[in-house]
């Protein structure tokens, strides 16, 4: 059935101005809100109105922060890599001028003239190898590893009569998006060997563990360190669980297990240090174990997985190894050292003590070494068991020994120690005794004679052994009439000559051996009583720096043997330059490749960013344009409305 519509109501003027108004303030804050999207490109005016899409949005501005930085850091990176190479390129091609100078100046068309101008050649090109080991970009030394010069300064300076280097082997990196930070340096230690020159140490010092010794600087019972966590203990059935895992020392250890202990019986008994692990001590009537929680490994590293069984009983772990620290006390030192006497340190032309008798820890020593200014450091060695000292300087050579004592034998680092190998003699080219055929020959005051086959002889030790069977087999009493040794102070060979005479005391190379000029000792004592062997197992640092200065002081003194060793050298340092050439390539293609990478990744997360929050234009447009005409419609018919008079209204 179809209704009837009724008449329309008639409203007040006050009533239509109010609807037209709130009409009119709709379609406004519309067109506002659409204006802002068109303004700003957003879709949304507060995180609350796009909830779901807020912790994204977030994210993706975060990454793009990041993204801008690691740009920066890319392209820096980028160009001090490019330096490097460009650097390494040019000092590889002063290398195989001089190496081809080298070759030029041994034979036929060469004379000492000619020599000792080309001496002049290789000394520019010592400096401008130095020049380029100190290249910057950007204030930045490219050769300084992480520890760069500032500002026109130098990670490689003159010092001592040779060249020192003061920055690290170790390279600076930076955060460039990947997984990892990337080297974006070189460094002196790659390029230019500038630290190649270690005395290493085959002494183990034994450092005794403490109460106070870290867990960090122990090797562990199973020689992999320690994961700490928690341990349980045991006492007659009853266990409880042990934190460790913010134990710092050996001493945190035991203490946290005693209080474990005593918290289920106090006198049940203890956990100790003995024999360089740890011990426990059960009580009588009790019975005592600790063993590790779960799947966890902490008390196999520590060396605590005891028990007593019934007591009185002990349980004792294996030793848990103590490594080298700069603050391992040197009372806590295992092996002997003579710690009175000191090292006695020549570099180059400048001899020096270190003196160790006042100190107490390995920085103290440390300190000790470095206030002798020397450029030589004393390092932990990598295994942290002793103590390497290694020297900074290019181009002139190192000698530790002793001064009046043991010292440096006992810390393994007398260059010419009873255990030095021949091999090691003369920068490396070593001593080489003929075979089966007598290389020395000794003639003392009283007449004796002795000839000595060096045959087999692999150290220092095995010459003076051989020196003195051949003065026993003569008849002589080693030890009174003669005796080969070492000398007391600095480094070499000391032969004593006491019999009574008045022929010369002399030693010379046998036949035609020339193993005695090998090894330093030749000489004629004339009447005294003793000859001192030279030091011919001194150190240098082999890199290009000391090849150069060799092959330039090798061509003016005229030394074709010298310039023939330097020109080998060379060969080397071309090798090694290259390769570290290499690596900083590789280097730069990541860094290149980074950077493509970086960029499409920024592409991508700006384009789900858009997605997320940018307005579709096109859309707000069009519904710009439609409010626009409803904001005109409403204010027509708006006006027209308002203009009706009380006829109007009574009609």
């Amino acid at each position: 059935m179809a209704g009837i519509i009724p008449p329309l109501s008639r409203v007040s003027s006050q009533l239509a101005s109010d609807s037209l108004l709130a009409r009119l303030n709709q379609t406004q804050r519309e067109l506002f809100e659409v204006q802002r999207q068109i303004t700003t490109g957003n879709a949304f005016n507060r995180a609350s109105d796009i909830p779901d899409r807020v912790s994204t949005i977030m994210f993706l501005e975060r990454k793009l922060d990041e993204r801008k930085q690691q740009s920066n850091n890319l392209s820096f990176a980028k160009n001090v890599l490019n330096t490097a190479d460009q650097a390494l390129n040019d000092a590889t091609n002063i290398l195989l001028e001089a190496r081809d100078i080298a070759s030029s100046q041994v034979g036929v068309g060469s004379d000492t003239t000619t020599r000792k101008t080309q001496a002049v050649v290789i000394d520019a090109q010592i400096k401008a190898m130095f020049d380029i080991a100190n290249r910057q970009f950007a204030d930045l030394s490219v050769f300084g590893g992480n520890n760069g010069a500032e500002a026109n300064g130098l990670v490689f300076e003159e010092f001592l009569g040779g060249i020192r280097y003061k920055g690290t082997g170790v390279n600076l990196q930076n955060d460039v998006g990947t997984l990892r930070n990337e080297d974006f340096t070189s460094n002196g230690v790659a390029g230019f060997g500038a630290l190649s020159s270690r005395v290493k140490t085959q002494v183990n010092l034994q450092v005794e563990p403490n109460a106070q010794t870290r867990l960090a600087d122990i090797f562990g019972a199973l020689g992999n360190g320690v994961n700490k966590g928690p341990v349980v203990v045991t006492v007659n059935g009853t266990s409880v669980t042990v934190d460790l895992s913010t134990a710092d020392t050996l001493g945190d250890v035991t203490t946290r297990v005693n209080d474990a202990i005593a918290s289920i019986n106090p006198a049940a008994g203890t956990l100790n240090l003995a024999g360089g692990g740890f011990e426990l001590d059960a009580n009588g009537g009790f019975d005592l174990s600790i063993a590790e929680s779960g799947q966890g490994n902490t008390a196999a590293g520590l060396g605590l997985v005891l028990a007593t069984g019934l007591g009185p009983a002990s349980g004792a772990g294996p030793s848990v190894g103590a490594k080298l620290a700069l603050t391992t006390n040197l009372a806590d030192l295992g092996a002997a050292v003579d710690f009175a006497s000191a090292l006695r340190i020549t570099h180059g032309e400048q001899t020096r003590v270190a003196d160790f008798s006042t100190a107490t820890t390995v920085q103290d020593m440390v300190n000790a070494v470095d206030a002798l200014n020397l450029g030589v450091r004393l390092v932990i060695n990598d295994t942290r068991t002793g103590l390497d000292l290694v020297s900074e300087v290019s181009g002139i050579s190192l000698s530790i020994g002793e001064n009046g004592g043991t010292t440096a034998q006992d810390l393994g680092l007398r260059t010419m120690g009873s255990n030095t190998s021949l091999s090691e003699f003369r920068f490396g080219i070593g001593v080489q005794p003929l075979e089966g055929e007598d290389d020395l020959s000794f003639a003392l005051h009283d007449g004796t004679t002795f000839t000595v086959d060096l045959t087999g002889a692999q150290t220092v030790q095995d010459v003076i052994d051989a020196v003195n069977a051949a003065a026993a087999g003569a008849g002589l009493a080693v030890g009174v009439d003669f005796n080969a040794g070492l000398v007391a102070t600095g480094n070499g060979f000391s032969f004593e000559d006491n019999t009574v005479g008045a022929n010369d005391f002399v030693i010379a190379n046998a036949s035609i051996s020339t193993a005695g000029d090998q090894l330093g000792i030749t000489g004629n004592a004339g009447a005294g009583n003793s000859l001192v062997g030279a030091d011919q197992s001194r150190v240098r640092v082999e890199n290009a720096f000391t090849h150069l200065i060799n092959l330039r002081d090798a061509l003016t003194s005229d030394n074709t043997s010298g310039i023939t060793l330097a020109g080998g050298g060379l060969e080397e340092s071309i090798d090694q330059i290259v390769a570290a050439r290499a690596v900083v390539g590789v280097q730069a293609r990541r860094i290149e490749d980074q950077e493509q990478r970086a960029a499409d990744m920024e592409l991508a997360e700006k384009t789900m960013l858009s997605d997320l929050k940018d307005a579709d234009l096109t859309a707000v447009i069009t519904r710009f344009t439609q409010l626009q005409t409803q904001l005109q419609a409403s204010l027509s018919v708006g006006s027209q409305n308002l203009q009706l008079s009380l006829m109007d209204f009574l009609r």
